[in-house]
């Protein structure tokens, strides 16, 4: 994974709060099939486009809400604050003009979710009441309920801060008493409230002061009077903080009984925050309303991939395409191309187009017509996992495995350059017949697009009637490669690989040694690639498929190609046969 790269859930998150978020990356996950539900949101989203003070007047509604959810469980778990009690009711005091937004919308999906939203008045009142709006993260702190709550509470209070303004008056009555200017009121938890005097003043201290603690260059002493506020004061403040924390109690249990209409709020809250994000993104990036049914028809007209197209520098347009599958006429894709051409990007557009209107989005297209896909399967990539003992091609046989055991007639399947893996005649041939499975096994035809390099595939169309050859076109303009991006019909016989290691800094006589070696290749194998067609268009499919190709890259090969090649057959004695039939035998075993 590229950490640096954009998903599609970076680009359609626009939520205003973590529940939004959470529910989105959901939402991702878990797309929907049903089909009214899918076009219950879309309303949803469509109204909002068209309502834009509604929606700007909701997203600042939501941006103030914060993480209900998460706050109500730890209500459920006893662990929640003061002031996270305050942010609740602060939460549910916006439910109210979230609710009528939605009533009032006139759209019956936003008006249903306005009729389940509760503002729970009766605990936000209650809280509102009770905790001080400016309530500390933790009891102790400082004040937390408010005056007037507890009589009990109000009064100790009061002994609590009176006695701390008696201890400040006690220190100036005995600096004037005893004439001791430095003399100040302390107090540490090992014996409580002291008057500390310096050793300058020590012969000034009164015979009635007990001396307590001794330091270098002071004395501390305690009086009776200084003890008696000091039980008076710590007493009081322990109540306070007894009384403040059963107080406190009582309203988190009251609370817990709101969990269930809490969490529906939350709930509630994160799909509107949803919606208004991708109602956001649908304006700023010109997506457009699918149209969602229960047809295994999909068609994207002049559509985009929705997260490449944010990547392109400033100016610069994503060149559109339009893609159509069904299960009865055009099942299969068979898209051939150049490398950097585009094939990749045009496959995964499709998907994530079809994912986008599955969770009620908009698409990136001028207009898409969807019929519900339950599952989509993907190979793309080349990856290994060596540690399990698997190699780049089991990986992508078991992928493939995993597919076509799985798939049904409402499914989108990817196959990005299958069988690269391996040799080219084996990537073939696997090729082939997973395309001829596809096409041919059972009733299901699930929509499929193939992206490949292998050309010779490109007879399939042909045989088969639901095969449909596409290309990504390129113009090669003075020896240079100019990828148009277009999707065009028919197949592509040149991937210009060396045009590619090229633009990716290549050293330049590798580039043209490469160049060499593959007009000397094509020369030599020309007449092998017109047999290897001519088997392939061959094929009876109706008996499956027989492919046996001479695989001719082996120098030694080539040389007994040529050996038997330049033998006269009809002149040849029998016992000139049996020397030539050893000199073969000689070569092939080096005797």
């Amino acid at each position: 994974m590229n950490p640096d790269g954009k998903s599609l859930l970076s680009v359609l998150d626009r939520t205003v709060s973590p529940m939004g978020a959470r529910m989105l990356h959901r939402r991702l996950l878990f797309p929907l099939k049903d089909v009214a539900e899918i076009n219950k949101r879309l309303d949803i989203v469509e109204w909002l486009f068209k309502a834009p003070d509604a929606r700007e007047e909701l997203r600042e509604l939501l941006e103030q809400i914060g993480d209900l959810e998460r706050l109500t469980g730890k209500v459920a778990a006893l662990r929640v604050t003061p002031r996270e009690v305050v942010q609740m009711k602060n939460a549910l005091r916006l439910i109210g003009p979230i609710r009528e937004i939605c009533l009032n919308s006139g759209e019956p999906a936003l008006t249903a979710i306005g009729e389940q939203l509760n503002a729970c008045e009766t605990i936000a009142a209650e809280i509102e009441r009770q905790l001080r709006e400016d309530a500390p993260s933790q009891i102790g702190k400082c004040d937390v309920i408010r005056q007037g709550v507890d009589p009990e509470l109000d009064e100790l209070r009061n002994i609590s801060h009176s006695g701390k303004g008696y201890l400040a008056s006690l220190q100036q009555r005995e600096i004037e008493r005893t004439g001791i200017s430095s003399l100040k009121v302390g107090y540490n938890n090992v014996f409580g409230y002291y008057i500390e005097v310096t050793n300058t003043h020590r012969d000034k201290v009164p015979q009635e002061w007990v001396r307590k603690q001794t330091l270098v260059n002071a004395e501390r002493y305690i009086t009776a009077e200084l003890k008696t506020y000091e039980e008076k004061i710590l007493g009081a403040e322990e109540k306070i903080q007894i009384i403040e924390g059963a107080i406190f109690s009582r309203l988190v249990n009251q609370l817990s009984g709101y969990i269930p209409a809490i969490l529906v709020d939350a709930r509630l809250v994160a799909e509107l925050d949803v919606h208004v994000s991708l109602t956001r993104v649908a304006l700023e990036n010109r997506y457009n309303r699918p149209e969602v049914n229960d047809g295994l028809r999909i068609s994207l007209r002049e559509s985009r991939h929705p997260v490449i197209e944010r990547q392109l520098p400033p100016g610069e347009p994503y060149i559109s395409n339009s893609v159509t599958l069904d299960n009865d006429e055009t099942q299969v894709l068979m898209i051939t191309g150049p490398n950097m051409s585009g094939k990749s990007a045009l496959l995964r557009q499709v998907a994530l187009n079809v994912l986008m209107a599955q969770i009620g989005s908009f698409v990136a297209a001028e207009s898409a017509t969807i019929g519900v896909v339950d599952k989509i399967f993907t190979r793309v990539g080349a990856s290994d996992n060596i540690s399990l003992g698997e190699s780049t091609f089991m990986v992508e046989m078991n992928e493939a495995a995993s597919i076509l055991n799985n798939m049904s007639e409402r499914s989108l399947i990817l196959f990005d350059e299958l069988g690269r893996g391996t040799s080219t005649y084996d990537g073939i041939s696997i090729a082939w017949a997973i395309v001829e499975y596809l096409h041919e096994h059972g009733n299901r035809h699930p929509k499929t697009l193939f992206a490949t390099h292998y050309h010779e595939l490109n007879e399939m169309e042909g045989i088969y009637d639901r095969v449909v050859n596409y290309n990504v076109s390129v113009k090669e303009i003075d020896g240079k490669v100019v990828f148009l991006r277009k999707l065009a019909r028919g197949g592509s016989e040149h991937s210009f690989g060396i045009h590619v290691a090229k633009l990716a800094g290549m050293p330049k006589e590798i580039v043209m040694r490469a160049d060499e070696v593959l007009r000397r290749l094509e020369k030599a194998n020309r007449q092998e690639v017109s047999t290897t067609s001519s088997t392939l268009s061959n094929i009876d499919k109706t008996e499956g498929m027989q492919m046996s190709f001479f695989q001719l890259d082996d120098p030694l090969l080539c040389q007994l190609r040529d050996e038997i090649l330049d033998l006269d057959i009809n002149n040849l004695t029998p016992m000139a046969a049996l020397n030539k039939l050893h000199d073969i035998r000689s070569l092939l075993t080096g005797k």
